[in-house]
């Protein structure tokens, strides 16, 4: 964890600073409760509309740390502004109207604008879970998984006009130690260090009346779009083995795995593990499955190697591999499907409703 001390924004006395919190999740929520537990006034939430809380409330209710946060809001009796319209003139007048004068965006799915940030005078702020300016954009967990570096960071940052480039105050980073850490692992690791940097954050408010700022260094930005399982998740069985159990993993649970075709039906493999070989197979038998196990796992054969494929989805339903999968079947992915995939995104909008778990 570090603090510069280039620049500063100040704040009012801490009894007077009234937040609002943009977004949703967990970290959303243990912020509402720190805010108050720390004598800051009750905040105000805003969040995008409920139908587009469909996805996560389907995918992430099974997980450890997801929170509802509209079970939230009823048990705590908080009255939610949902909108797609953050920028909107008419909720930035109500929310200065109701006192807000800082604002701060956890998993806010709008991207923030100029007239919203003057409003507030640039005590506008970001919690993002990478060490700034790398790994810019969404989805950071499954490209880190993908990429196999193995740490969690997080930075709270001031909101500018761009993605993700405004101006750091804290950070901090740790290495996950576990060998194949999966996206709930990740998460979980995650979360442990945003409650530290809110922690430290409002404690910095509360006790100097500021926060000291420091410009990210673009020679190291990078930056990644956000990603849907369902569209993204296209394996490429021309791959090598480790990159193969890479993609899966960075798809898996919560999410509804990565996938690929058998037959014409689409196949999400949900978990698997590579086995690296010293003799290479010929591409022409890359995706071809050779071997049933005992466990009901197969064994599919990849560059260098073989897959073996523990738990996949079909239609929603979650399955033993070896039940619906017969020996010398092939693992396909269309080339327009796996092209797709990786040069088009999709929206929220588009993915309101999860088609099925595959």
């Amino acid at each position: 964890m570090f603090r510069n001390n280039m620049k500063k924004i100040a704040f009012l006395p801490h009894k007077k600073t009234k937040f609002v919190l943009l977004g949703s999740g967990n970290i959303l929520c243990d912020f509402y409760n720190l805010l108050i537990k720390n004598g800051f006034p009750k905040p105000i939430i805003v969040t995008h509309p409920k139908k587009f809380h469909k996805r996560d409330q389907i995918l992430l209710k099974n997980t450890k740390n997801f929170i509802d946060l509209f079970e939230f809001s009823k048990q705590n009796n908080i009255k939610i502004i949902e909108t797609e319209k953050l920028n909107d003139k008419k909720l930035i007048d109500r929310l200065l109207k109701l006192g807000c004068n800082a604002a701060f965006s956890i998993s806010c799915r709008s991207i923030i604008g100029k007239e919203f940030l003057k409003s507030f005078e640039n005590r506008v702020f970001n919690i993002h879970p990478s060490i700034l300016p790398m790994e810019r954009g969404a989805a950071v967990i499954s490209w880190r998984i993908m990429n196999n570096k193995k740490y969690v960071a997080g930075t709270i940052h001031q909101i500018d006009e761009g993605i993700d480039t405004g101006d750091i105050i804290l950070q901090l980073k740790k290495s996950v130690i576990k060998q194949k850490p999966t996206v709930e692992n990740y998460s979980i690791e995650t979360d442990k260090l945003y409650n530290k940097l809110i922690v430290e954050f409002l404690k910095i408010i509360k006790n100097q009346g500021f926060c000291k700022l420091k410009k990210q260094n673009e020679k190291n930005a990078t930056y990644f779009p956000r990603l849907y399982s369902e569209f993204n998740g296209a394996i490429d069985w021309d791959w090598n083995g480790k990159q193969i159990e890479l993609f899966i993993r960075a798809f898996g649970f919560p999410y509804p795995g990565a996938f690929s075709f058998i037959n014409n039906d689409k196949i999400s493999i949900l978990e698997a593990n590579f086995e690296q070989m010293k003799n290479d197979f010929h591409p022409y038998t890359y995706g071809k499955i050779v071997q049933k196990m005992k466990n009901g796992s197969i064994k599919v054969i990849t560059k260098n190697g073989f897959l073996q494929i523990i738990k996949i989805s079909v239609k929603g339903k979650i399955l033993e591999p070896s039940k619906i999968i017969k020996l010398a079947d092939t693992f396909y992915t269309p080339t327009n499907i796996l092209e797709n995939s990786k040069i088009k995104t999709m929206n929220i909008k588009d993915m309101v409703e999860p088609k099925n778990r595959g």
